[in-house]
């Protein structure tokens, strides 16, 4: 069984969505939302969704895929976000790369409220990154066997950037070829470059990545990256 964990944030406006799409998915599967106390409704509308399962924990992305996976009782995880679109064949093509031996894999990034020459470029530039170099972001949808998860100890407790370390933990399956890079689209929403300018904003996701690496604190970056108004939990991450 497939398990897959949604965590959110006041994702109200597109949540019912979501959940019912996943819902209609075929395939052996349980949906588990781990909301992080929001305040728009969003846990309330996901309990409304038959078959769901809601865990409020506290607020954190990290924190929450955990809590989603400690509650989850299949034996893949597929992490999906609460704005996100997902294809019809999104569970099969799952099963197919594991059934081939891969231990996980993610989906193609897709902008699906921005379709214009640079925002593809981005999704472009970004399945091309995490397709070689096995570095990819958490919109773009991972999916991993339960006991590899397990093995890694799940998601650092990070205030930002924990889907990045994950994969950097993967790379060595990675480099193997246990980690499947699917052509499949996942959608997700471009709200933060059509707020803040395309360019503004793709640049301020490569700076958070070069500081990261140098070491600075992911509080430090999650400040940073939500700026002064705080844009808590409503964005994905960089």
């Amino acid at each position: 069984m497939i398990s897959i964990v949604v965590p959110t944030l006041n994702e109200r406006a597109r949540i019912t969505g979501l959940l019912e799409s996943l819902s209609a998915l075929p395939g052996e599967k349980e949906i588990v939302v781990a909301d992080g106390g929001s305040a728009d409704g969003t846990a309330e509308a996901a309990e409304a969704v038959p078959g769901v399962l809601v865990v409020r924990c506290g607020r954190g992305r990290a924190l929450q895929l955990n809590a989603g996976a400690r509650a989850a009782r299949g034996g893949v995880l597929w992490f999906v976000h609460g704005d996100a679109r997902v294809a019809p064949s999104s569970l099969t093509d799952i099963e197919g790369a594991l059934s081939e031996g891969c231990a996980g894999g993610f989906f193609r990034l897709h902008f699906y409220d921005a379709d214009d020459r640079f925002m593809r470029f981005v999704e472009r530039t970004s399945h091309t990154r995490a397709r070689r170099f096995g570095l990819f972001f958490g919109d773009q949808a991972l999916f991993l066997r339960r006991d590899v998860f397990d093995s890694l100890g799940g998601f650092a407790p990070l205030a930002l950037m924990e889907d990045w370390e994950l994969a950097r933990r993967l790379r060595p399956l990675h480099r193997k070829g246990l980690i499947r890079a699917l052509e499949t689209p996942v959608g997700t929403s471009a709200r933060r470059f059509i707020r803040n300018g395309r360019l503004r904003t793709l640049m301020k996701i490569h700076t958070i990545k070069a500081l990261y690496i140098l070491g600075v604190p992911t509080e430090t970056l999650r400040t940073l990256y939500e700026g002064r108004r705080g844009e808590k939990g409503r964005d994905a991450n960089p």
